[in-house]
């Protein structure tokens, strides 16, 4: 039975208590009620029984309300505690969750600082490499400058030696041709002694031969050059010999690719023609 109907219960009772006194009051005054009255003392009294089981049963109950109430009490005040807990673990956890929004706000501020430090250094990497480059380049350059410059150098040093060694062989040439002139005036001055009169002379390339082989039995020479040097037939060749002078004169009438045939115009004399003679078609 639940509190609620035991409180009926209850209620009943009084009821009926109040209906039996009333009844109690109505027997006194009559007989012929008092059976009736009788019949409701007896009730009221399995009534008053029921009551104090009721009674009874409400206590424990009571009791056992209490029980639980004191039980749930207790819940709530545990309950109370752990939400005390709970609230301040919250408060903790907010504030720990504050720091930690405020750490990663300080660490993204630290982050972003870092990368824009790592981009300038990336950019000042980026320059440097560059500049590097350009050094090297320049370096480069100024070691192929450098280089240029150290064969235009050896070549300029070789082109002054070759230049002074054209200028030893011109002046050579030219002490060399002083004399040739020289001893060509004496050749001519022999030569119109013996007889050669210049104005004869047709004009003729400047050729310069040797003498090859010398045939006095039938009074011809031999000379290393031929067509192939301008050589033509009717052209003279003066015949003279280092260290002796003027030998004579031939007149070409063969002509072949590396070598002429002439024959002995003039003789020096008291000399003779020879091999290796040097010839020349002119007279200076």
């Amino acid at each position: 039975m639940s509190s609620i109907g035991k409180i009926f219960v209850v209620v009943n009772l009084v009821l009926a208590l109040l209906v039996l006194g009333a009844a109690g009051a109505l027997l006194k005054r009559t007989e012929v009620t008092k059976e009736l009255y009788d019949g409701k003392v007896v009730e009221l009294a399995d009534k008053q029984q029921e009551l104090d089981d009721a009674t009874g049963q409400f206590g424990v109950e009571t009791r056992q309300l209490n029980d639980d109430k004191r039980l749930m009490q207790q819940e709530r005040d545990d309950k109370e505690v752990q939400r005390l807990t709970l609230e301040r673990d919250k408060d903790r956890l907010t504030a720990d969750n504050q720091q930690l929004r405020d750490d990663v706000t300080k660490i993204g501020s630290t982050l972003t600082a870092l990368q824009t430090s790592f981009s300038s250094m990336q950019q000042q990497n980026e320059n440097l490499t560059d500049a590097n480059t350009a050094l090297r380049q320049d370096a480069q350059d100024a070691t192929e400058t450098a280089r240029e410059a150290e064969i235009a150098r050896r070549e300029a040093a070789d082109e002054l030696a070759q230049i002074q060694r054209d200028m030893d062989d011109l002046e050579s040439q030219l002490t060399s041709a002083t004399d040739d002139a020289r001893e060509n005036e004496a050749l001519l001055e022999v030569a119109k002694a013996g007889g050669f009169d210049p104005t004869t002379v047709v004009a003729m390339p400047r050729i310069e031969a040797n003498v090859a082989e010398v045939d006095f039995e039938y009074g011809f020479v031999i000379i290393d050059k031929g067509s192939r040097d301008q050589v033509q037939r009717g052209f003279t060749f003066d015949i003279h010999r280092a260290g002796d002078g003027y030998v004579g004169r031939v007149k070409v009438d063969e002509v072949y690719n590396d070598y002429a045939t002439a024959t002995i115009d003039i003789t020096v004399p008291g000399k003779t023609m020879a091999r290796f003679d040097r010839a020349s078609t002119y007279l200076n």
